[in-house]
């Protein structure tokens, strides 16, 4: 009998991290693309944070916004010249969220 994945929602935390993350980032923070479900993954990640460029607190930053917004945001960080990551979240289905 094949496996079939049940796709498990988002409900909205995908959203809500990266409009706190526009607001904390807001001259650096290029997109945030979600994969379509938060138990799907790339490198261990189920959201991908692209900034303009990284500093050693993004990292903290990041990571505390998504705690607060619940417990199912693994984010990575990469920068914009950063086109393997991006590329790998896309043809995994990964979406821009929060514009």
């Amino acid at each position: 009998m094949p496996y079939k994945r049940e796709e498990v929602s988002w409900n909205g935390e995908d959203i809500a991290f990266a409009r706190k993350l526009m607001e904390a980032l807001p001259n650096r923070l290029v997109r945030v693309i979600a994969l379509p479900s938060p138990d799907d993954e790339v490198y261990e990640s189920n959201v991908l944070v692209v900034l303009k460029e990284i500093r050693p607190e993004d990292f903290e930053l990041v990571s505390r916004v998504a705690s607060e917004v619940g417990e199912r945001v693994n984010p990575l960080l990469a920068g914009e010249e950063e086109r393997d990551a991006l590329e790998l979240f896309m043809a995994h289905g990964g979406r821009d969220v929060g514009k």
